[in-house]
């Protein structure tokens, strides 16, 4: 089982090593969640793939963001460079992304990042079996049942967070601060909106105190991590590339013990002192847990002693990781001296310095060559075994200590020139998008009342939610899944023949219908829409985080493209309930909001007891008839979820006109949501 730490610098990274990592991972430059941390430069990256190698350590490269289309060679070009350093895996959450690698890396292990949101069996086997994914990162909201449950039924390798920082969001699915600032969560530029204060408010009643309410502490599973041992999950990962390198020598040294030896619970004490949100908490190890996984405290309470910080800090100055090798002398008058160094991995060099002398007074002795070839120093080496076979002849001490350190340079190059690969050519080229459809308006209801207001309107297909749809058993309707849908949420799709999944393993769930895929799938570029096709989408949403140009052009001829056009964007969806956390089990009892410190209130709405946050305002696009007509879709999409009958007709009757080139207006407050201005 392996210590999987994180390293947003290089001194962090030595850190993870030093004190036990069995891998560890990193950003560069680009592409990386963690674009405040540091990170690595392509030289940078090149000697920390070189550093952990010598120590045998792992190094994953982590480009799990989105891509949009003008990245896509980009981003191939910079994959094509790890692949050939050597780096052991890529992290990725952008689906067109790990469609592009299994087609042109077939020897690069690809790790589904948590930003895919896979929080089921189906979504493992989905991966596995359709793009080679080698390694799943599951979602942080499940409990050690769930995870057995997937762990016993597939050989996938899969990986869980055991601590750090937990979203209130899962992840893949937050939409917070781009929504908010531009700053997207999906791009690494997340601005944390959910560690601010917020009150709660049902109806208009502030029913809770001004509070970080989207809060959640930080998660601590080191006493735990023996059942995932038991169970047989391949890797343990520690949160933190934006933390210190003391925070991540801590954490590392801690799990690794654990590993080992089992939890200490004063070096557990140590760690959280060093960083943790009001302490910590086991996440959902054991389902949720409500209030008890929340830090209503303001900010992050660092409170690590001068000696805790400074043992961490010791802990990475010296070399602490020490690989055993194999030495072998061979010295005979006349002859070039030799040395062999070799390791359990087969591993092996030679090389040959001065010649041996005949000794005119004192032969050099096999101890005496000995102590030398031991002096190893600050190297990554321990010698385990050295043989000397010598005749007594003599050369100096210097020429010994040459023939060391021209060995160990020579072990060293060749460790690291054995993980090098091959240089690959790496290509994207777009399929044709001519294809022109009619325009086409679909509309999205939550509630009976606005099915009733739309159905009349000429709407092309109405969407609805799973519950309502099995309620009023409308014909023709597209059944709508959410994001979350977990093994144990049991759903009866029979005779249900349209179903929109926003999830890649609700795939294999739908297995025969028509399927039509929601904005949840985060699809940013024409690969990941050619991906979904290759599964069976026959209709596919778009992001909501591009822009009119951006979505013009991505997309194939091969299945419809939509986007949704109007509704309050979904800006989290969480596994924990904020209501019941801060207020009680009351979700029921009225409208429910949380207000900012400016004043303005996000809807919350409860879906099978998890909570849906909603922008205050919506996108609205209707006076915008260039830009609907200018993204080429086959469906504009309106989303409803808080309107009301009328104004739901209102909203259906502003996009007919405006689609029929007649001017419109807007007399509510809204956004134009990412359609202009995009996200960073």
């Amino acid at each position: 089982m392996e210590i999987l730490s994180p390293a947003g610098d290089f001194e962090s990274l030595i850190a993870a090593v030093q004190n036990g990592a069995d891998a560890v991972y990193v950003g560069g430059s680009d592409f990386s969640a963690r674009k405040s941390a540091k990170n690595f430069n392509d030289y940078e990256l090149g000697s920390a793939i070189d550093y952990c190698h010598l120590r045998g350590v792992k190094l994953y490269v982590a480009c799990n963001t989105l891509i949009k289309e003008q990245e896509l060679n980009s981003a191939l070009e910079f994959l094509a460079k790890i692949y050939e350093m050597g780096a052991d895996s890529v992290i990725v959450q952008d689906l067109g992304l790990v469609s592009l690698l299994a087609e042109q890396f077939p020897r690069f292990p690809i790790h589904a990042s948590t930003q895919m949101t896979v929080h089921t069996l189906d979504g493992v086997n989905v991966l596995a079996d359709n793009f080679g994914v080698k390694r799943v990162v599951l979602s942080r909201e499940l409990s050690y049942d769930e995870i057995a449950q997937i762990r016993n039924n597939t050989k996938t390798e899969l990986e869980v967070f055991v601590h750090g920082a937990l979203c209130m969001s899962y992840s893949g699915e937050c939409l917070f601060s781009s929504v908010l600032g531009g700053r997207s969560g999906n791009r690494g530029s997340c601005a944390q909106p959910c560690r601010l204060p917020y009150t709660l408010i049902k109806g208009e009643e502030e029913v809770t105190k001004t509070l970080p309410l989207l809060s959640p502490k930080d998660l601590c599973l080191a006493d735990e991590i023996y059942k995932f041992n038991k169970l047989g999950i391949d890797s343990l990962k520690i949160e933190g590339r934006m933390k210190s390198p003391e925070y991540v020598a801590k954490a590392t040294k801690v799990y690794s013990e654990a590993k080992k030896i089992g939890a200490d619970r004063e070096e557990i004490e140590k760690l959280i002192s060093i960083f943790s949100r009001s302490g910590s908490s086991k996440g959902y190890f054991y389902g949720r847990t409500f209030a008890d996984q929340m830090s209503y405290q303001d900010g992050s309470k660092i409170s690590a002693s001068r000696e805790t910080m400074l043992e961490a800090k010791r802990s990475f100055k010296g070399e602490n990781v020490k690989i055993p090798i194999n030495m072998f002398f061979y010295g005979a008058v006349g002859e070039e001296i030799m040395l062999t160094i070799s390791d359990e991995k087969g591993e092996s060099v030679t090389v040959f310095g001065d010649v041996m002398e005949q000794a005119e007074s004192r032969p050099l002795d096999e101890e005496r060559i000995k102590e030398q070839l031991k002096k190893l120093g600050e190297t990554p080496f321990d010698a385990e075994y050295i043989e000397v076979v010598t005749d007594g002849g003599f050369v100096p001490v210097k020429a010994i200590n040459a023939l060391r350190r021209d060995a160990i340079e020579k072990f060293q190059d060749k460790i690291c020139m054995s993980k090098k690969r091959e240089k690959i050519k790496t290509f994207y080229r777009k399929k044709q998008n001519d294809k022109t459809y009619p325009i086409n308006l679909t509309a999205e209801v939550k509630t009976k009342e606005q099915y009733d207001a739309v159905r009349g309107l000429s709407i092309g297909e109405i969407f609805m939610p799973y519950e309502l749809y099995k309620e009023i058993k409308p014909e023709n309707a597209v059944c709508v899944l959410p994001p979350i849908l977990k093994d144990s949420d049991k759903v009866d799709l029979e005779g249900i023949e349209k179903v929109e999944i926003n999830n890649i393993g609700q795939f294999a769930l739908c297995k025969g219908k028509k399927i039509y895929t929601g904005y949840s799938m985060n699809i940013t570029n024409s690969a990941a829409f050619s991906a979904l096709c290759k599964l069976g989408a026959e209709e596919i949403t778009v992001s909501t985080e591009l822009t009119v140009n951006e979505i013009k052009n991505i997309g194939t001829d091969e299945s419809v493209k939509a986007a949704m056009v109007y509704g309050r964007q979904r800006l989290m969806y969480m596994e924990n309930c904020v209501i019941k956390s801060a207020y009680g089990c009351k979700c029921n009892e009225n409208e429910f909001y949380l207000k900012d410190r400016l004043g303005i209130k996000f809807p919350i709405i409860t879906e099978n007891c998890r909570n849906v946050l909603l922008n205050s305002r919506p996108t609205f696009m209707a006076d915008k008839p260039g830009d609907l007509m200018n993204m080429k879709l086959g469906a504009n999409r309106l989303v409803f979820t808080t309107e009301s009958k009328e104004e739901t007709k209102q909203v259906v009757l502003a996009y007919q006109n405006a689609l029929e080139g007649k001017e419109t207006v807007c007399d509510c407050e809204f956004t134009r949501g990412h359609f202009l201005r995009g996200t960073f």
